[in-house]
């Protein structure tokens, strides 16, 4: 049955925003209805497959004679008795899978909701950790069992042997190709293990957005070119405003980063460029650092800008602005 298995895209890439609770709301509105999905999947595949199970019995009694009937009859029960099993096999992992992870993902979505409210709780945040945690591998773990059951080919083998008993009966071996390649009962088992695969994707996109509302959860990626001015502090008029561009070439796991700075004098056309190492953090703090700075740049990302103060070698300081062109 490895035909019913589809790959999933991976989901546990972090957002660059802070989810808000309509986009959590969202989100659980989703799980839940990918669970649906799934539930009604996997019904429908059991129906498909009693339906061709009744269709094979039908068939063999085209062709069961004295000499064979009791041969069909036990192959028979062994059809019916295995499908019954790998059922009630799907059925358990598809229940431990919806199950859990709608659970994990309704927890996780009221605790990130009520961190976004109180962002510097830290008992919420360590509530929020401990569900992100539980859903970037419980749901996925769940899945992958319902995967393996699924390729349980007992029924494949179990249907062979009837057609080997009964080689004549055509009728027989077209029917049984149903759980076959593209055959109904098997186009709906992979439907069942596809949905599955959805419900599991939906918990990820859950998961992502809820570990967006953590202090330290998403480090800003700046690679990329800055360009504003730096201006003046009112208490050291250093003239017109200067230009100011920052280019970042490089960023680290840690949001270390390196690049170079260009600034230019006063108001004038002429600019000097040179090397710019420095880091960024989770919550938006700036720093950074070059040969002709002194104290550098401090301040804050907010969105695709960096404001803040610039300290010259002589220790005067000048608010700066740049935005990501």
């Amino acid at each position: 049955m490895s035909q019913f298995i589809q790959s999933l895209e991976s989901r546990t890439l972090f957002t660059g925003t802070t989810a808000t609770g309509a986009a959590l709301l969202a989100d659980v509105k989703q799980v839940v209805s990918s669970a649906a999905t799934a539930r009604a999947d996997l019904r429908s595949a059991v129906s498909a497959a009693t339906t061709n199970t009744n269709t094979v019995a039908a068939d063999l009694k085209t062709s069961t004679t004295s000499a064979n009937r009791a041969s069909n009859a036990g192959l028979l029960r062994t059809l019916r008795s295995d499908e019954a099993k790998t059922f009630a096999t799907l059925r358990a992992a598809e229940t431990a899978l919806l199950v859990v992870g709608s659970s994990l993902s309704a927890r996780a979505a009221a605790d990130g909701k009520a961190l976004l409210l109180h962002p510097t709780n830290t008992g919420i945040e360590a509530r929020v950790t401990a569900d992100t945690t539980a859903l970037a591998t419980v749901p996925a773990a769940r899945l992958a069992t319902l995967q393996a059951d699924a390729l349980n080919g007992v029924l494949g083998t179990d249907l062979t042997n009837l057609v080997n008993a009964n080689p004549a009966n055509t009728a027989l071996a077209t029917d049984t190709s149903a759980f076959n390649g593209s055959g109904a009962a098997s186009a709906a088992i992979a439907n069942a293990v596809t949905a599955a695969g959805t419900f599991t994707t939906a918990t990820g996109t859950l998961n992502s957005d809820v570990n967006s509302t953590t202090t330290g959860s998403t480090i800003p990626n700046l690679v990329g070119t800055y360009v504003g001015s730096s201006g003046v502090d009112g208490t050291h008029n250093e003239g017109l405003p200067s230009t100011l561009v920052l280019d970042f070439t490089s960023e680290g796991a840690d949001g270390s980063f390196t690049g170079t700075i260009t600034t230019g004098s006063d108001g004038n056309t002429a600019t000097t460029t040179v090397s710019l190492t420095g880091s960024v953090t989770a919550d938006g703090s700036f720093n950074a650092t070059a040969a002709n700075m002194g104290g550098g740049l401090t301040g804050t990302v907010s969105g695709n800008t960096i404001s803040g103060t610039e300290t010259g070698s002589d220790g005067h300081q000048v608010t700066f602005t740049v935005t990501l062109q």
